[in-house]
Formats: C-alpha cells, sequence, structure tokens
C-alpha cells in the first residue's frame, strides 16, 4: 500500500511545502516534504489578502488557508485535526474525532506571519463527518469576527458547479502560501505566490492527458485532484485558484491544499480536497457564517434547495465541544476510493511516506523544536 505526505501544520521559520517537476518516475524514492511554493515570489499585494495564513498555537503550527466570506476560512483538515500516532498516511487511516480548540487557531491577511499586527480568532471548526484520511482532508474555519472587506476580499469556492467544467475553469492555477522556498531554508512565514501551474489530474475529466502513469496512481480518491506541484508543507490548506479567474481579479478557488509527493531534494506534485466535491459541507458552513456575521449572503450561496443542504452539516467544534452531525454524501459522481495517497512522497508502487508536519515550540520564538512524520 502506498503512503504519503501531509503538506502542513508547519514551524516558524521552517514552514514546508510541496513543489513540482517533471511527471516522476515508478522508482523515485519517497522523501520529507521542504519546499514551499518552489521559485515563488514574495506576494505583498493587498488584494491578494484573502490568502491567509493560520496559526495553531494550541500545537506551534503553521497552515494557509482561503477567505471564502468576511468570517470564513478554507483549509485543510490535518491543519485542525493533528495527525495521531503513525508518521505514515494512508488512505486506510482516519482523522481523529477531535479537532484543535478553535480558540487556539488565528488567522492573519497580512504576508508575514512574523509580522503580523492584526489577528483574527476562531470560533468555530467544520469538518466532514467522514474520517477517512482521502478525499476528507478538507475543513472550514468560522471566526470571532468579521475580516473588513477594506483589508481583504473574499473569494468564491467553486460549489455551484463541477470543476469538470471546461467553460468555467481553465486548466491551470495560481498558488498562495506562507511556506518555506527549498528543502534547506528557513524562510517560512511570508507569503509566496506562483501563478501557471498545470493541472495534471481531476477525476472526471478526461481532457487531461498527462492523466495517466505515475500521476494517475497518485490520486485515490475522486474528491481530489492533483496539479504539477510548487508547494510543500506550511502550505497546507492553501487555495488553488483558477488562473483565468485570478487573472480577472476574481478568483474561484477550486480546493484546498493536501498532500503530494517528493524526492529528496524536490517536492514533485500536490494534491488538493476539491470544493465542488464538498459543496454541501461549505454551503452549509457559509450560511451559518453569514447569520453569525450578519452581512449579506455571498453570492456563491445562492444554491437550489437540492444543494444547500443543512446549516449543521458535518463535524462542528465549539469552545472545547465538538459535534458530529449528520452530513449529505456528495453528489455520486465524487466517490471515494479506499486505496492511498499523500503530500511529500514520489509515487512508486510500494511507497511510503511520512507526515510533512512539524511542531512549533512557541510561534513568538520562531524555534522549530521538532517534527512529525
Amino acid at each position: 500500500m502506498r503512503t504519503t505526505s501531509l503538506l502542513g501544520l508547519v514551524l516558524l521559520p521552517a514552514l514546508i511545502a510541496c513543489g513540482s517537476a517533471p511527471e516522476p518516475s515508478e522508482s523515485e524514492t519517497l522523501g520529507q516534504q521542504s519546499s514551499a511554493v518552489q521559485d515563488g515570489q514574495s506576494d505583498t499585494k493587498k488584494a491578494h489578502n484573502f490568502a491567509v495564513g493560520i496559526m495553531a498555537f494550541q500545537y506551534g503550527a503553521v497552515c494557509s488557508g482561503t477567505l471564502i466570506a468576511p468570517n470564513l476560512v478554507l483549509t485543510a483538515r490535518h491543519c485542525v485535526v493533528p495527525p495521531e500516532g503513525s508518521a505514515a498516511v494512508t488512505c486506510d487511516d482516519q482523522f481523529p474525532s477531535r479537532n484543535i480548540s478553535p480558540s487556539s487557531l488565528f488567522v492573519t491577511t497580512e504576508p508575514s506571519l512574523r509580522r503580523a499586527t492584526k489577528r483574527y480568532v476562531a470560533k468555530e471548526i467544520t469538518t466532514p463527518k467522514a474520517r477517512g484520511f482521502c478525499g476528507n482532508d478538507i475543513a472550514l474555519i468560522t471566526l470571532e469576527d468579521n475580516i473588513p472587506t477594506s483589508e481583504a476580499t473574499p473569494v468564491t469556492p467553486v460549489v455551484q458547479f463541477s470543476m469538470t467544467d471546461r467553460t468555467k475553469i481553465s486548466g491551470q492555477i495560481t498558488a498562495l502560501g506562507y511556506g518555506i522556498t527549498s528543502p534547506k531554508a528557513s524562510d517560512s512565514g511570508v507569503r509566496r505566490i506562483r501563478e501557471e501551474i498545470d493541472i495534471v489530474c481531476v477525476p472526471g475529466d478526461d481532457s487531461y492527458a498527462a492523466c495517466k502513469g505515475a500521476y494517475a496512481r497518485m490520486l485515490d480518491s475522486d474528491k481530489e485532484f492533483l496539479t504539477e506541484g510548487y508547494v510543500c508543507s506550511g502550505d497546507s490548506g492553501g487555495g488553488a485558484f483558477d488562473q483565468k479567474t485570478f487573472d480577472d481579479g476574481a478568483p474561484y478557488v477550486l480546493g484546498a491544499l493536501s498532500r503530494g509527493p517528493q524526492t529528496e531534494d524536490r517536492c514533485l506534485a500536490a494534491i488538493y480536497s476539491r470544493t465542488d466535491a464538498h459543496a454541501e459541507m461549505i454551503l452549509a458552513a457559509g450560511e451559518k457564517a453569514a447569520k453569525a456575521g450578519g452581512y449579506d449572503r455571498p453570492s456563491w450561496l445562492s444554491a437550489s434547495p437540492d444543494t444547500a443542504g443543512d446549516p449543521e452539516t458535518g463535524t462542528v467544534c465549539e469552545g472545547e465541544t465538538c459535534t458530529a452531525t449528520d452530513v449529505t454524501e456528495p453528489p455520486e459522481t465524487f466517490v471515494t476510493k479506499t486505496t492511498t495517497t499523500g503530500c511529500s512522497a514520489a509515487p512508486r508502487t510500494t511507497s511510503s511516506s511520512s507526515f510533512g508536519v512539524l511542531a512549533l515550540a512557541g510561534i513568538a520564538a520562531l524555534v522549530v523544536t521538532r517534527r512529525r512524520r
């Protein structure tokens, strides 16, 4: 069974990411994730403040996320449910039943985590009810306060249509995240950007010619998709922004960064959890967040009655209490497969990889203390 590594939960200053390269061969060995928006550029544009940094003080971890409403952030589930036990992850693994206490999470829109002067406290965490790792590495964080539009403009999650609709989605993305820039670098905590990253595989869309061989075998759930890479741990939870709509100034976010393969010195590809496959959970959390925030419902919430779902969909955590509620299964076109895959490990027939996870003992001290794999 193949195992791979996560792309998130990193320390300052060693936020890790996953990079890209030509299609990996079956013989490449596994390595740890260690690069962030590889070959990317520092991004300080205020217009990109929808790409946020997430800090979990309870565990000293850092992730990335996307603002999809004034008080709602899309991220990876492993950013709010710290891995337990074995360092390796496969599709047979399950997420722990409890999330991080929401009060331990802070979000900032500023491009430098170290210099951030304003942080927003989390109020609630929503995750899929299903605990299987592959296809369910996605979460939503509801904030105590709204982030004003003067500070950041939320983007649109793809929940009203499938990302297989090529009339609406291009074949490239932009990646934004707070990871490091090379395996041996210690320059985490700065938002970086890389544009025009090719989408390689989308289950249900046969137009991606490269979706074969080692690439195709990396996907184990129809609720995920694969890109060339250029991202690693520390960028976990960061969004994949459709390139055309990003260029137009009104980005669609297609998914949250989960994991991917790598060699000893390069990250190779990136696996994202799809927003369209978790549309009902996102719509339900969006409805609840809009009511709590007292703002007009975003246009992406204008769903048909049979799509909207229930505001209590998923697993919701308020304060120290987590409550599992009924969740509507994703559309039949997105069926979870029970095989394996992950981020930070190059694909091979009998591969094993570790979590690209770093624990930070005190973000203020900016000192790496230990690493979980």
